[in-house]
C-alpha cells in the first residue's frame, strides 16, 4: 500500500499485481488526478527510503514461492513539530468496495418467427418466457431493477395480411414479396423493380405452393404436385412501429426484483409473437430508456439486454454497422450504457447470425453476443446467459463511499487490492478509459473531477480481469492519501527510470 507523510510530502509508490512487486513509473499527483508533476516515482521512493519514519518490509513469508514479494509499506505517524502532537497516517477512511446496484432494460424480440419450434418441441417464445421468468424469480436476482419492452410494437386495428394497398388504409403500402423471373431462372432473388434483375428477367410477385411446399413464380403456374402457385400474403408497410420513442417507453416500468417478478412474468405471458424485426429503432429506444434511468439514478449501473431471434428486416437503420453504432453511442455516452446481446437461432442460422450479433455486442462494449442454438436446451442456456449478465454488468464498477467527515478530495482517493495471503497492492489511477494500460490496468472515475463530481470508480479491463480471476481478492477504496497515478508516457521509460524495491 502507498502512504505519504503529510508534513514533508514524501511519496512511496508501489504498484503490485497480486503479489508481484513492480515499481510503476508512476507519478504522485499533487494537483488533480491525471496531471503530471515532475520527475516521477523514483525520487519519492528514494526520499522515503531515507526517512526514518517510513519502513519498507520485504513481504510476508506465506507468499507463493517463486514470486516476488510485494513490499508491505507502513507510514509511521509524523514526529511532533512545534510542540504539536503526532498526526495519523494519511489514510482517513478505508471501505470495502461495493458494486453498484444494477438496473436492466430488457428489449425482447416477439416477432412472428418466435413461434418456430426448438428441439424440445416448444416454441422459441415459450423457452424465452420460461428462462426470463426463472431469472426474475431467482433470489440471486433480488435487488436488480428491471424494465421490459418488446419489438415489434404493432399499430392497432391493422390486419396481419394484405393483398393490396387498400387493405392497409393509412398504414400502407402493402408490401408483397417479389422475385426476379425469366427463362432459366432457378433461384429466388428478391427485388423491388425490373431494374434490380438481370437482363431478360422481370420483377414479379413471389408465390407459394400450398400443397407441394416451397416458393414459386410466376403466379398461376402448376406446382410439382399439381397445385397452383398462389401469392404469399402481403404485409402492411406501416403495421410495425418504427419510431424510437415508442420503444423507449417500457411496457413494464423499472421495478425491483424479486417483488417485480409477478408483473414482469404476467406481461410475458400475455405477449403473443407477431410481426417483423425492427431491431434498429428497438435498440435505439432501449438505449434511450436506459440512459434516462441512469441519469435519474446516478448511483446505479444501468445496462440494456437485447434478446432476439432474427436479424433486422424493417425500419431504418437496417444494416448491422449502423445498428452497432447505436449501441456504441450508448456505451460511449454520459452516463455510459452497455448493451448485452443474446440470440436464439435454428442450427442452420446460428453461424450466420453470430458475427452480426457480435458486432452489436462489441459496439455496446460487452465483447461478444451469446448465440443459443435451438438444438440446445434453450431455456437453460438463456437463463445461464442472463445469470452471467447479472454478474458481469456490475463487475469492477464500485461506489465511492461517503466521507465520514467533510467532502471527498478526489485527489486523495486510492484503490487497493488485498490478496488471500495478505499482500496489498495499490492500483494506479488513469485519466479515463482511453488511458487504461492494456497490461498494468488501473482505474478511473465515471466523471472527470475537473468537470464534475464522480460517483463511481471503474477498474480498467486488465485490472478487472485480475479481480474476476481471483475471487479471494478484496478490493478497498481508501480516502485521504494522495492519489497514485499511472503515467503512461513515463512507463515507456521503465528501463531507465525505475527499479524494484
Amino acid at each position: 500500500m502507498a502512504r505519504r507523510r503529510n508534513a514533508l510530502g514524501y511519496a512511496v509508490v508501489a504498484l503490485a499485481t497480486f503479489g508481484t512487486a513492480e515499481l510503476a513509473c508512476a507519478k504522485v499527483d499533487r494537483t488533480t488526478p491525471g496531471e503530471t508533476t515532475g520527475a516521477g516515482g523514483r525520487a519519492g521512493i528514494d526520499a522515503a527510503a531515507s526517512d526514518a519514519n517510513v519502513r519498507i518490509d520485504a513481504g510476508s513469508a506465506d507468499q507463493q514461492p517463486g514470486r516476488d514479494a510485494a513490499p508491505d509499506i507502513h507510514v509511521e505517524p509524523d514526529a511532533a513539530t512545534g510542540g504539536g502532537t503526532p498526526d495519523a497516517a494519511c489514510a482517513t477512511q478505508s471501505a470495502s468496495a461495493q458494486s453498484l446496484p444494477l438496473d436492466l432494460f430488457m428489449m425482447v424480440d416477439s416477432s412472428g418467427s418466435m413461434t418456430e419450434k426448438t428441439a424440445a418441441g416448444t416454441t422459441k417464445w415459450a423457452a424465452v418466457q420460461a428462462a426470463m421468468s426463472a431469472f426474475f424469480n431467482d433470489q440471486a436476482s433480488a435487488g436488480i431493477s428491471v424494465g421490459l419492452q418488446y419489438f415489434p410494437l404493432i399499430q392497432p386495428n391493422v390486419g396481419l395480411a394484405c393483398a393490396s394497398n387498400a387493405d392497409c388504409g393509412n398504414f400502407g403500402p402493402c408490401d408483397l414479396y417479389r422475385t426476379c423471373f425469366g427463362v432459366g431462372t432457378t433461384q429466388i432473388v428478391l427485388c423491388a423493380a425490373n431494374s434490380d434483375c438481370k437482363t431478360g428477367e422481370a420483377c414479379v410477385q413471389l408465390g407459394q405452393c400450398p400443397v407441394s411446399g416451397g416458393s414459386c413464380a410466376p403466379l398461376g403456374v402448376y406446382c410439382p404436385r399439381g397445385d397452383t402457385c398462389v401469392p404469399y400474403d402481403g404485409y402492411c408497410h406501416g403495421r410495425d412501429r418504427c419510431d424510437v420513442a415508442s420503444y423507449a417507453t417500457p411496457a413494464v416500468p423499472f421495478a425491483t426484483l424479486t417483488g417485480a417478478a409477478a408483473p414482469l412474468t404476467a406481461s410475458l405471458s400475455n405477449r403473443q409473437p407477431d410481426g417483423r424485426t425492427p431491431t434498429g429503432p428497438a435498440l435505439a429506444g432501449a438505449v434511450q430508456a436506459a440512459r434516462t434511468r441512469a441519469t435519474a439514478t446516478p448511483d446505479h449501473k444501468v445496462a440494456v439486454v437485447l434478446v432476439t431471434d432474427g436479424l433486422p428486416t424493417e425500419c431504418a437503420p437496417l444494416d448491422i454497422p449502423a445498428i452497432a453504432a447505436l449501441a456504441a453511442d450508448g456505451a460511449a455516452g454520459a452516463p455510459a450504457v452497455p448493451t448485452f446481446v443474446i440470440g436464439v437461432f435454428g442450427p442452420d442460422e446460428a453461424a450466420t447470425a453470430a458475427p452480426n450479433l457480435d458486432a452489436l455486442a462489441r459496439g455496446g462494449g460487452t465483447g461478444s453476443a451469446v448465440v443459443i442454438d435451438t438444438s440446445q436446451d434453450v431455456t437453460k442456456a438463456l437463463q445461464a446467459a442472463l445469470n452471467r449478465i447479472r454478474t458481469t454488468a456490475v463487475a469492477c464498477t464500485y461506489q465511492i463511499p461517503p466521507a465520514t467527515a467533510g467532502a471527498i478530495d478526489f485527489r486523495k482517493v486510492n484503490v487497493q487490492a488485498t490478496a488471500l495471503g495478505g499482500a496489498v497492492s495499490t492500483v494506479g489511477y488513469v485519466n479515463g478509459k482511453a488511458s487504461c494500460d492494456p497490461t498494468r490496468g488501473g482505474w478511473y472515475y465515471d466523471v472527470d473531477p475537473a468537470t464534475g463530481t464522480p460517483s463511481t470508480i471503474i477498474a480498467c479491463d486488465a485490472t478487472c480481469a485480475r479481480f474476476r480471476n481471483d475471487a479471494s481478492v478484496r478490493v478497498d477504496i481508501v480516502l485521504g492519501c494522495q492519489t497514485i497515478v499511472i503515467t503512461l508516457e513515463e512507463a515507456a521509460r521503465a528501463g531507465n527510470g525505475c527499479r524494484r524495491l
